[in-house]
């Protein structure tokens, strides 16, 4: 425990409906369509079906909304979804292919689930690399100017990963609060790493995009993973997100929700320590255990 007089640990303001898995329908009728644009969105790059690129495309388009979501299967099933910013009618999205060679599939909505496949294209990719723990994902922008900007002022060349690690781990839990009042509205809305870093705030899928984004731009694999923890208060597991970062040739457990402190009250208060930065993984499994490893 963080605190033994408090009445409620941090595990148990976790949000609810973390959704582990996450299915995104798309008609049968549509199954085999291949078509770039509807009324609300067009797609002008790719062009033509089938395109080929190598580890990471760029999807180019119009739009008449704000905010479109970009859907990509992988080669073996592989489903997740890309949350895409439209300014001035235009956007520019990149796209890493992350889950190996083969054909990828791609839709394009204004419902990040679901998906009618009215826009509908495939692209290969011909990248035999395995790089998926350390490109970015939808929510996890480890390209983003503001992750970089953040992993300089940390980073120096003469770190070792241990130590790069436990930068990015000291800078989330400090510069994080729990968003207390999200888990108890019932808010399970999907944030990206950088709305959390600019509002300064989240739950535990917040706080490990955010660690997931920094380390992959410092070069660490990292690895969301999703689980259920112990909630001391209510002597039961609940649903909970953490990180594992491989570190000098091994994959260590990271939670920086618990370390950055805990809610008292329905109120967060802050309690920095690094007691589950790299702990033991036997005494991590005493209080955490992982149901998946995530696409993130």
């Amino acid at each position: 425990m963080l605190n033994k007089k408090i009445t409620s640990r941090l595990v148990a303001v976790i949000l609810t409906g973390l959704l582990f898995l996450t299915v995104i329908p798309v008609p049968a009728f549509a199954a085999y369509k291949i078509a770039f644009a509807t009324e609300q969105i067009q797609i002008t790059s790719p062009s033509v079906n089938n395109t080929s690129y190598d580890k990471v495309m760029t999807v180019e388009g119009t739009s008449t909304q704000d905010r479109i979501w970009l859907c990509l299967r992988g080669p073996k099933g592989e489903v997740t979804v890309y949350p895409v910013e439209v300014k001035d009618g235009s956007f520019q999205k990149k796209v890493w292919l992350r889950f190996g060679p083969g054909k990828y599939t791609v839709w394009a909505g204004l419902n990040p689930n679901y998906f009618d496949g009215k826009i509908r294209f495939e692209v290969l990719n011909s990248s035999e690399e395995d790089y998926f723990n350390l490109t970015p994902s939808g929510y996890v922008e480890s390209e983003s100017q503001v992750v970089q900007k953040i992993v300089d002022s940390l980073i120096t060349e003469n770190m070792s990963e241990l130590e790069k690690a436990k930068a990015i781990h000291d800078w989330v839990i400090k510069n994080i609060a729990y968003d207390a009042e999200a888990y108890y509205n019932g808010d399970s809305t999907m944030k990206t790493a950088t709305e959390t870093i600019s509002s300064k705030k989240g739950v535990c899928r917040d706080y490990s995009f955010v660690f997931a984004s920094l380390a992959r731009a410092a070069g660490i694999p990292t690895r969301v993973v999703y689980g259920e923890a112990w909630n001391n208060a209510q002597q039961t597991y609940e649903k909970h997100a953490w990180n594992e970062a491989l570190v000098d040739g091994k994959w260590i457990s990271i939670d920086t929700t618990w370390d950055a402190g805990y809610v008292k009250n329905k109120k967060f208060v802050i309690a920095s320590s690094d007691k589950y930065f790299n702990v033991d993984q036997q005494k991590f499994k005493q209080t955490h255990k992982v149901t998946s490893v995530t696409l993130y």
